[in-house]
């Protein structure tokens, strides 16, 4: 089974859910110039080389879900939550939890970078259905929203997680928009 990043939940509201994660890793690969769609593509493309063995090492690293991928650029947390930019995406791999730093193998790929993430918490909305642009607008949107109503504030950018492969089915697909929370119950 794939591992997934662990969580306690602080609060939950229909499809949101504020949570708090553990420190993890992620890998990273920055990718620009692209579509949504093509950037998502080219950054699994490098990090899965990683997993796949194309690391110092030569190791082979477990395949976690989600993948991870954000528009590193700060959104304001105003009406209506728009994404502009250069076409520039951060898409990432959490890191096995057996991992620490010293452990994990290091890159041959200099796009790719090894981070340690504290605990921190975060604000998710679930939807389903295929990985577009408009539907994660949509969902951006509500988790705003949600955010403002109940007087959070948020930091950092969106993060969209995808969990399925593409194979499975656009009802069964699981995805959500996360972002960091920086003040809030439970903190």
């Amino acid at each position: 089974m794939t591992e997934t990043p662990k969580y306690d939940v602080i609060k939950r509201a229909k499809r949101v859910e504020l949570r708090r994660y553990p420190a993890h890793i992620k890998a990273e690969a920055e990718v620009s110039g692209l579509t949504y769609q093509k950037a998502i593509y080219q950054g699994f493309s490098i990090l899965a080389g990683y997993i796949f063995g194309d690391n110092v090492a030569a190791e082979k690293i477990a395949m976690t879900s989600p993948v991870q991928v954000s528009n590193p650029q700060k959104i304001a947390m105003t009406k209506p939550v728009t994404v502009s930019g250069d076409g520039t995406y951060s898409v990432a791999f959490i890191m096995p939890g057996k991992y620490t730093l010293e452990s994990l193998p290091k890159p041959k790929d200099p796009r790719i970078t090894i981070t340690k993430i504290d605990s921190q918490v975060m604000a998710a909305l679930r939807f389903s259905g295929y990985f577009s642009e408009n539907k994660v607008r949509k969902a951006k949107q509500k988790l705003q929203d949600w955010i403002v109503r109940d007087g959070l504030a948020a930091e950092g950018d969106f993060i969209v997680a995808r969990y399925n492969p593409p194979w499975v089915p656009w009802f069964l697909a699981r995805n959500e928009v996360m972002i960091r929370i920086k003040s809030g119950p439970g903190q």
